[in-house]
């Protein structure tokens, strides 16, 4: 698809370590098996809320490089938030989401949203399998890199 490498930063939180892992595995099979070319940085923050903090410092670290060839083409933010018995699912789930959105749309490069916010451990972990020899596979980090990989054909073909 791409000729030149494509420079993406994944942004990953270490809590519930287990299932973003697989996110990002779904990431690296997506961009495998669609041969995206690509550069990968990767940066880890404990939980969904440092995500979006982590994403403005990505950015505007982007802002001040005066190489355009060094500059980050776009950003993926893995993580994964399960509800508990108290109001904190919905304050972290609702806070990641929109700033990251709020961001993307400040920003010159887009920010996909691979956080799986989910009721059950068991719904996160449908949604973050890493068997993808299965037709059923639900990876969020697969669809998240297969998206990545359409928006930024998009904003090619469309000269933005």
């Amino acid at each position: 698809m791409n000729k030149v490498k494509t420079k993406v930063t994944v942004i990953r939180s270490t809590f519930n370590s287990d299932i973003v892992n697989n996110l990002y595995k779904g990431v690296e099979e997506c961009f495998n098996k669609k041969n995206f070319l690509h550069e990968m940085n990767v940066i880890e923050v404990p939980g969904a809320f440092e995500i979006p903090y982590m994403a403005k410092r990505v950015l505007d670290n982007r802002d001040n490089k005066k190489n355009k060839s060094d500059k980050v083409d776009c950003i993926i933010a893995l993580g994964c938030v399960i509800k508990g018995e108290t109001a904190h699912f919905e304050y972290i789930s609702n806070s990641c989401a929109s700033t990251l959105s709020q961001l993307t749309l400040q920003s010159e490069i887009p920010i996909m949203f691979g956080v799986i916010t989910a009721y059950t451990k068991e719904q996160a972990l449908n949604r973050s399998q890493a068997n993808f020899n299965n037709n059923s596979n639900k990876n969020i980090g697969y669809n998240v890199a297969n998206a990545t990989i359409e928006t930024l054909s998009s904003i090619t073909k469309h000269n933005f």
